[in-house]
């Protein structure tokens, strides 16, 4: 066996392994915790890795009603948002300190795809965000100053 088929042979084995390393680790679970605000419960996914902060909700077609997507950063921040890849309206409350510090109610999905997208940004240092069903803000009387109590699993 020459010395040429040796090496390419050991390329494609060690691409095929970090491939598969890559797969595993962008398939992690996406824990699970509840989140209560103004005695209106949801059951959130938590993204908790940069590309599952990035994906977000983006690419399903429906949310349930008392379901959401938590973001949680390292420190209180001004963190863009988008609605890139959206489906369906979203709410995006951001908070800081468990204390609602601002919202986006009934953000719209893009209309011209996913060029020039709005960007989300709260007014106020957050070191949190929920991303739930368009219009549920409203419609549960969310407000700047309310409470948010969370269970984080671990």
């Amino acid at each position: 066996m020459s010395l040429n088929k040796i090496i390419i042979g050991f390329i494609i084995i060690l691409l095929l392994f970090c491939g598969a390393v890559w797969y595993e680790i962008n398939k992690a679970p996406i824990p699970k915790s509840k989140l209560i605000i103004d005695n209106h419960t949801f059951s959130v996914e938590i993204a908790t890795t940069s590309a599952q902060q990035q994906l977000g909700l983006s690419g399903r077609t429906s949310l349930p009603t008392n379901q959401g997507m938590l973001f949680i950063f390292p420190k209180p921040q001004q963190t863009a948002f988008w609605m890139k890849g959206m489906k369906f309206p979203l709410d995006i409350i951001f908070f800081n300190n468990n204390k609602i510090v601002d919202m986006y109610q009934n953000v719209p999905v893009p209309t011209n795809g996913d060029n020039n997208l709005p960007i989300y940004t709260p007014h106020a240092l957050a070191n949190q965000a929920l991303e739930i069903n368009g219009g549920l803000a409203k419609s549960y009387g969310f407000k700047k100053g309310d409470t948010v109590k969370e269970n984080l699993s671990k």
